[in-house]
């Protein structure tokens, strides 16, 4: 089989392709990565999946026998903070055995860079280079012993992080005290339990649902969109929260909830933070997103005399930006984002406790709060729909190309947008994406206009699209 990192690392179904043997393979090619660019430490760390931990230890006792020093997390930790840890502890990478927000039955291994945020293209494409080398070759995977390498010093356990500490330094939680919100948070049984409760429990009336760990997600599918937020929207509908707090799986995506139990979709949480860092606290400095995330931004943006930072999508890309000083602000609509003088990596609990602070600060619903931006920038209707699909994909994309090019006689369009996809931008400024996911058997369409309409036309459009794929 061919091992391949996406948008976001390597993932597979547990015992199919994510098998402890593809594992041992692909922490070799990592490990003689990390040695190839001069590296000698890293840590590695695993959400709360079924043998998480087992295949985390494998991976520890592959990278111990190269000779890299392991910092191995003792228990399930969140992306973000092994982001933090990479930085603190000045690594050269880490491991996270995670599948982030696929269902349960799957799990993956993404590598971090030495700067904590997702390796770039080049590593990734170097990384597969030497796992195919591996198994072309059948080169033997060799391992020290767990338990040898505690004793000989090559593995060591972490101690307690201070992310929590530092966060606390980043986000006004006095603010969020003052208010004494009621807050329900949903955490997916997953990594994020004891870190967002730590945060806001002592300081606000924090109730939790699906709060204890659990491998199978209770069959839940661990991706905060609204389709999986029912119970959360009807617990903060019921109880009259100020606000409902999601992350997912590994805990770097967000999904909140507003008071009266409405889904809050993440453009326009970003569009509500970035307007608040620049009127709020007084940051100055440009946008990045990728490019399937909403427009509002980049009109922000030049209202205030920035720019737009357009990517690919990966998160990889916003960090990188935001590492380089050339964004205060970076986010991507599926919900990841973080902010300058944080991590190049996204951060859901960063950005739930970023927006309860907006919410107090302010002392008003998100609703409102957005309504004010869209007075002054103009409403967006923005839609993601999702298409399962079977069979070889080189094929589909060669159909699916042929229906845009339908698109394109049928509709006036300015502009073709490649970058990732195919987005087609019209002579009003609305447009439609199509692109393949990284991680998933999935096509998925981007529409957004100024007019509810249109979006819904684009809706039509890109259904009839995609007519022709064979669904899973």
């Amino acid at each position: 089989m061919r091992i391949q990192f996406g948008t976001s690392g390597w993932r597979g179904v547990i015992a199919d392709d994510f098998t402890f043997n593809n594992v041992k393979i692909v922490s070799l090619a990592i490990a003689q990565h990390i040695l190839k660019n001069n590296g000698k430490s890293a840590i590695i760390g695993y959400d709360t999946r079924f043998l998480s931990k087992d295949f985390a230890k494998l991976s520890a006792e592959v990278l111990a026998k190269n000779g890299i020093k392991v910092y191995f997390s003792p228990e399930d930790t969140p992306t973000p903070v092994i982001a933090y840890e990479i930085i603190k502890k000045q690594t050269d990478g880490a491991i996270n055995i995670t599948a982030s927000h696929n269902d349960y039955y799957y799990n993956g291994i993404k590598f971090s860079a030495r700067t904590g945020g997702p390796a770039l293209p080049e590593e990734t494409k170097a990384i597969e280079d030497r796992i195919n080398k591996i198994i072309n070759e059948k080169i033997s995977v060799e391992k020290t012993p767990f338990e040898e390498g505690l004793e000989n010093k090559t593995i060591e356990i972490l101690g307690r992080s201070t992310y929590l500490e530092d966060i606390k330094k980043l986000v006004d939680f006095s603010l969020i005290e003052k208010r004494k919100l009621k807050i329900i948070y949903e955490p997916f049984f997953a990594t994020g339990i004891r870190y967002l409760p730590e945060l806001l429990a002592p300081i606000a009336n924090l109730k939790i649902i699906h709060g204890e760990r659990d491998p199978l997600f209770g069959s839940l599918h661990p991706e905060p969109i609204e389709k999986n937020l029912t119970e959360l929207i009807n617990k903060v509908r019921t109880e009259n929260a100020s606000i409902g707090l999601s992350t997912d799986g590994d805990a770097d995506r967000f999904g909140i909830i507003d008071k009266g139990g409405l889904y809050f979709q993440p453009d326009k949480i970003l569009s509500i933070i970035y307007y608040y860092l620049i009127t709020e606290r007084k940051m100055k400095g440009n946008i990045v997103r990728t490019v399937a995330t909403t427009q509002m931004l980049d009109r922000i943006a030049k209202h205030f005399g920035f720019e737009t930072i357009e990517t690919p999508v990966g998160f990889k890309y916003i960090g990188d930006a935001v590492i380089k000083g050339e964004a205060i602000f970076g986010g991507e609509e599926s919900g990841g984002a973080t902010i300058s003088g944080w991590l190049p990596e996204k951060d859901g609990i960063l950005i739930d406790s970023l927006v309860t602070e907006i919410i107090s600060k302010k002392g008003s619903t998100l609703s409102k709060l957005y309504k004010e931006i869209a007075s002054l920038f103009g409403e967006t209707y923005s839609e993601r729909i999702d298409f399962d699909y079977e069979g070889d994909r080189i094929n589909i994309e060669k159909k699916l190309k042929q229906k845009i090019s339908d698109i394109l006689k049928n509709e006036r369009v300015k502009k073709i947008n490649e970058i990732d996809g195919t987005k087609i931008i019209f002579e009003d400024d609305s447009w439609l994406l199509f692109r393949f996911s990284g991680t998933e058997n999935k096509i998925r369409a981007y529409c957004e206009s100024t007019d509810y309409k249109k979006t819904e036309n684009l809706k039509i459009i890109a259904n009839k699209a995609v007519q022709f794929i064979k669904r899973r």
